[in-house]
């Protein structure tokens, strides 16, 4: 996936995220309490989703002749 793909799901998520939370909001006003909670927790759940790290690519550079520096205890 392109970075731009990543920034646009990113504000498609952030989007929605907005909406649910004016839903609830606007839910919750008019007195249906149940409905509200409900849309919270989709909205609780869309925070889950931006918060997921992204997978990366790790390269060790380290290899046995030259190995990571370790300090010893004294």
């Amino acid at each position: 996936m392109e970075d731009n793909h990543g920034l646009l799901a990113f504000y498609a998520t952030l989007i929605a995220i907005c909406y649910l939370a004016t839903v609830a909001a606007i839910l919750a006003y008019s007195g249906k309490y149940a409905e509200a909670l409900g849309f919270s927790g989709l909205t609780t759940g869309l925070i889950g989703v931006i918060k997921l790290p992204t997978s990366r690519t790790v390269t060790v550079e380290n290899t046995a002749s030259n190995p990571v520096p370790v300090e010893r205890a004294p």
